[in-house]
């Protein structure tokens, strides 16, 4: 319980192990920013959904940081030398506009090289989870030979069907890392439910209440999610929660407006 006012720290992280973790958009632009901007930011700066596609800006060298820039500037096209109607403002501006087009210029090749290591992390998390789902199995079996709470014992003779519940399993081998680390499970759930907000409040002592703010559900949404998470959290509980801790959950939608004809539904988008 010692970790449990820390928050995950993803600073550290490389944009592509956070980026197959996400559900984006196939159309993806990718702006390389300069390294720079490491002193101060993640490796992934922003990301932002357009019309049309989505933005991902990286605090990375692109092929325009990395080329000299004398080979595209003056080295004193800034500097007057003497000249009495020099315009810097006017030089500054050319400058920019320069240095727009070249940046548009050499973006299709830098998300051209990202992409490919993109793919590359992504087939080196195939060969990770290989060996993870081989330690992971002979965690659960040799749990399935102890003695056990009827929940963990019930969980674990339930063959793994649902999408939420597989992905937390692949964090079995670090349970002991994470077990009681409440900001750190918050954002390991916006993950796994494709969620941008999850609170955990403490409604009762030694009862922790897990919001899931996921807008826009239709009822079969809403009630299949809800029908999925039970046996999600009680392998959450089991595995990833103190022992003297129960825990409860609720799909929240706090955006739908109260308007007769949508979408309502009961303790989700709606209270009486």
């Amino acid at each position: 319980m010692k970790k449990q006012a820390q928050s995950a720290n993803t600073k550290e992280l490389k944009a592509e192990t956070l980026l197959l973790q996400m559900e984006l958009d196939p159309n993806l632009y990718f702006a390389m920013e300069g390294v720079f901007f490491r002193n101060f930011s993640e490796d992934l700066m922003n990301i932002e959904q357009l019309v049309d596609y989505t933005s991902i800006s990286l605090s990375r060298d692109g092929i325009f940081q990395l080329l000299p820039e004398g080979l595209f500037f003056e080295e004193k096209k800034l500097k007057s030398d003497g000249k009495r109607f020099f315009d810097f403002n006017e030089k500054y501006e050319e400058i920019k506009k320069k240095k727009k087009e070249l940046l548009d210029f050499f973006q299709p090749f830098d998300a051209s090289f990202f992409k490919t290591s993109l793919e590359l992390e992504r087939k080196l998390n195939a060969f990770a989870e290989a060996g993870n789902e081989i330690l992971q199995n002979s965690i659960l079996n040799e749990a399935k030979s102890e003695t056990r709470s009827n929940i963990g014992r019930n969980f674990l003779q339930k063959p793994e069907t649902d999408k939420y519940s597989g992905k937390i399993k692949k964090l079995l081998p670090f349970a002991s890392q994470i077990r009681g680390n409440l900001p750190l499970l918050a954002d390991l759930l916006k993950n796994i439910f494709s969620v941008h907000r999850i609170e955990i409040k403490e409604t009762e002592p030694f009862i922790k209440h897990f919001f899931i703010y996921k807008e826009g559900l239709s009822q079969d949404e809403y009630l299949t999610m809800n029908r999925e998470l039970i046996p999600f959290f009680d392998f959450l509980r089991h595995w990833f929660l103190p022992v003297e801790l129960t825990c409860h959950f609720q799909i929240k939608d706090i955006i739908q407006p109260f308007i007769l004809g949508e979408t309502l539904i009961l303790d989700y988008n709606t209270n009486l």
